[in-house]
């Protein structure tokens, strides 16, 4: 039994570690008994659905020198993939069976959304909807995100949003950034949050120099 630093107050036993999961403290994944494996799993959950802290946001201070359109503020999230309107992304996730028994695992992805719960209409599909990982073994799954800025996204001239209209693929003024929930049935670890940054056309561009002599 083990005892507190008072000696007529004998603390709980803690019970056995069976469960593996992510550590919010150590920021690693570690074995866990009950109470602490149900304490971390509530810690991911409510990180999820509150507003993180601005010190743990990613790419959200923009100089006055700086484009801050192309600046994307991302909150934290376990995949991040960057993207423009119209393309097809497909972001590769490896699931890895460290026990020696077989899993079944049943996958679901959510919508995206913007931090601030906004819908966005980019679809989302998986390649498998389950996976049987053997012993020791690892499968790889696609996720595949249309990304369509065309439905309420466009901004531009009315020149611009006639001529996007006609290529299905909309435009943002900003970097526009969604975060989909990817569930994994049968293993242990919480949801994982996928992000897709997605800039405008003139972001990130290269730049080309015409060697123009009368300039």
């Amino acid at each position: 039994m083990q005892y507190s630093r008072y000696a007529n107050d004998p603390a709980p036993a803690k019970g056995p570690e069976v469960f593996y999961g992510y550590c919010h403290d150590s920021r690693r994944m570690r074995m866990m008994d009950y109470d602490d494996f149900m304490s971390n799993l509530n810690t991911g959950y409510s990180s999820l659905y509150q507003p993180q802290p601005q010190s743990r946001q990613r790419g959200c201070h923009c100089h006055e020198q700086e484009d801050c359109s192309c600046n994307c503020c991302i909150q934290c999230a376990d995949v991040v993939e960057y993207a423009y309107c119209g393309e097809t992304r497909k972001v590769p996730i490896t699931f890895d069976n460290d026990s020696r028994r077989e899993r079944q695992i049943t996958l679901q992805i959510g919508g995206f959304t913007t931090d601030g719960g906004r819908a966005l209409p980019w679809k989302a599909s998986l390649s498998d909807a389950s996976l049987t990982l053997g012993p020791c073994s690892q499968k790889h799954l696609l996720v595949t995100v249309d990304i369509d800025c065309g439905q309420g996204n466009s901004v531009g001239t009315a020149a611009n949003l006639a001529a996007d209209a006609r290529q299905g693929r909309g435009t943002v003024d900003s970097c526009t950034v969604g975060y989909a929930r990817l569930a994994a049935d049968g293993c242990l670890i919480r949801p994982l949050i996928i992000a897709i940054a997605v800039l405008p056309d003139h972001c990130r561009a290269h730049k080309v120099s015409c060697l123009c002599g009368c300039c």
